[in-house]
């Protein structure tokens, strides 16, 4: 029996590549296996040869394997580009006349012309249909019953129930006609209830368990999702998503909502961070709790746009003029941008300041299998808001931990004053006082003590593996997932994953680093982390792993580097 099995969906984007790799994967999920699906997407709408990478098995995952066992092809081109792929006992799904294939070929023809014939239909109104007859012979090689994929596909189709029907009569006749020669046997699983998702959702459903009110956007890759699932469930939950007409539009909206006392954010990928660099700073200035979910592409400029890469570590943490304290968190898995995104309004509110959330595309285009979110894990902390009537208000008012008592328009008594400009305790500009400033510097900057001492440990960072082992690896995101995975082959060394970037926990850090060998592992091409981690700590990494050529780290990858007797001092990982 198979511990875990590889399916890849490939051909021109707009052949139902992410139809048929969605259906297999959450059919999968339901089965109770573990499921991970990888996306590589070209970045035009049409025509482009993409494809899926599917990855099921009896126990956790949390990376893709470059291995394929099921090949599913839609076009001749996806044959000739991932057959090498293939594994010792791997099959590919393929339509008769294809050339160069081989393996488990279905009359794809007869069975469209037989469907067509039944509905009454031309031949030509089923060639969409292709995927569907390479997906049933997907399941039925893996013995999946037919009924469970016939649901699937009437969910999919629930507003079109004609295309169902006509969907399913294909799985019908797939079935009756197609007799494989090679069946893949996986191991069983017991059913456990978990959820297929992406961190676009999980970070959607962290910012609904968060109470957020208002999100502002101006569309682009891959931020974009996570800003079309919260406008379809914002009647629901009473919250509000504006497409604004820039991004120097969408974080001065989340700014002003911020400032009327609503929970706020914004979602953006590189080239539209840039855009919102100087409000950010003015954020930082005014001390206004806005959150921005910063989702990392491929750059520099337009770059790749569908593809993946940790390329703005450095960006993120220096972005604003002059000098303001901002919080920086970067969740490693789904998990984490859950429960990540529900504290980022909490540590937001209560210091009164930017928050910005790192992520990345492969976070945001790969969906795997989690359990329930448990939300008496959450917490929701308001800070010092005033929402009841005050007396002697001031916005900036000195305290001893630097934070003041906020109040948002329309309290009695509580009068707001929002300055960009330097401003006295009232929010008055008028003073360039030298006297103000460095108390209204020190004021502001002091909170980053306060952040370090109170957040919890396991938020800055979290170790992984036997604290004993010699070699200890740092890195940070969506790294996480393949250098956990090496870890069950690879033995001899430990993971140390760096949560919070900014203020930069030290202590928690040397707590774990100091006196160990250390290995860096990014996915961009100078080792952003190390260099951090060298200015912060004054440690440094034994080698940098890097992978920049736009796609994630494979499984193999991590555990070929690892398992070397000796690593140089930067090692370049290009597995496409």
């Amino acid at each position: 029996m198979m511990h875990d099995l590889n399916l890849m969906v490939a051909g021109p984007q707009g052949s139902g590549i992410n139809f048929t790799s969605d259906s297999f994967a959450k059919l999968m999920t339901r089965e109770g296996y573990q499921v991970f699906t990888n996306a590589e997407l070209f970045s035009t709408i049409k025509g482009e040869h993409s494809y899926f990478r599917v990855r099921v098995c009896k126990d956790m995952i949390r990376s893709y394997s470059e291995r394929i066992d099921i090949l599913i092809p839609l076009d001749s081109k996806s044959v000739m580009l991932h057959a090498k792929e293939l594994s010792k006992d791997g099959s590919i799904i393929y339509e008769e006349n294809l050339d160069d294939a081989r393996h488990a070929a279905i009359p794809y023809k007869d069975i469209l012309q037989t469907v067509a014939t039944r509905f009454g239909k031309a031949l030509s109104e089923f060639n969409v249909m292709k995927n569907t007859i390479a997906l049933a012979g997907a399941t039925k090689m893996i013995g999946i019953d037919k009924e469970k994929l016939k649901k699937i596909i009437s969910e999919n189709f629930a507003s079109r129930q004609k295309i169902a029907e006509m969907n399913n009569a294909i799985v019908d006749e797939v079935y009756a006609e197609f007799k494989p020669s090679k069946t893949f046997d996986l191991e069983p699983v017991t059913y456990k209830k978990r959820m297929l998702i992406n961190s676009t959702h999980a970070v959607g459903m962290g910012k609904m368990v968060a109470g957020l009110k208002f999100q502002s956007y101006y569309p682009i890759t891959p931020a974009s999702d996570e800003s079309n699932y919260l406008e379809t469930i914002m009647d629901k939950y009473d919250f509000v998503v504006e497409q604004t007409e820039d991004e120097i539009a969408a974080i001065n909206m989340a700014i002003a909502a911020a400032n009327t006392g609503l929970r706020a954010a914004t979602s953006t990928s590189g080239p539209g961070f840039s855009l919102m660099v100087e409000a950010l700073s003015y954020a930082g200035m005014t001390e206004t709790p806005v959150v921005i979910f910063f989702y990392q592409r491929a750059g520099p400029a337009t770059g790749m746009p569908t593809r993946h890469e940790q390329g703005d570590l450095k960006y993120a943490l220096s972005a604003g003029h002059g000098e303001f304290p901002r919080v920086l968190i970067a969740p490693g898995d789904h998990k984490e941008a859950f429960y990540d995104t529900v504290e980022a309004f909490n540590i937001a509110e209560k210091y009164q300041l930017p928050v910005i959330v790192l992520l990345d595309k492969a976070m945001a285009m790969s969906n795997y299998t989690v359990d329930l979110f448990d939300l008496s894990k959450t917490r929701i902390d308001r800070g010092k808001l005033i929402l009841k009537e005050t007396k002697d208000y001031l916005r900036y008012r000195f305290t001893d931990d630097g934070i003041s008592p906020r109040s948002v328009p329309g309290v009695k008594g509580g009068l707001v004053t929002i300055a960009g400009d330097e401003h006295d305790e009232d929010g008055h500009i008028f003073t360039e006082d030298a006297d103000n400033r460095i108390k209204m510097m020190d004021k502001r900057m002091n909170k980053t003590s306060s952040i370090l001492n109170e957040v919890p440990a396991d938020m800055k960072v979290k170790f992984y593996g036997n604290p004993e082992n010699k070699k200890v690896i740092v890195s940070w995101g969506s790294a996480k997932g393949p250098i956990l995975d090496a870890m069950e082959v690879v033995k001899d060394v430990s993971l140390l994953q760096i949560r919070m970037m900014e203020p930069f926990p030290v202590e928690e850090v040397m707590k774990y680093l100091n006196g160990k060998t250390i290995i860096d592992v990014e996915q961009n091409y100078s080792g952003q982390l190390a260099d951090l981690l060298r200015e912060k700590t004054g440690l440094e990494a034994i080698s940098r792993i890097v992978k920049f050529n736009g796609r994630p780290i494979a499984f193999e990858e991590m555990v070929q580097v690892l398992g070397k007797q000796k690593l140089g001092k930067r090692e370049v990982l290009s597995y496409d």
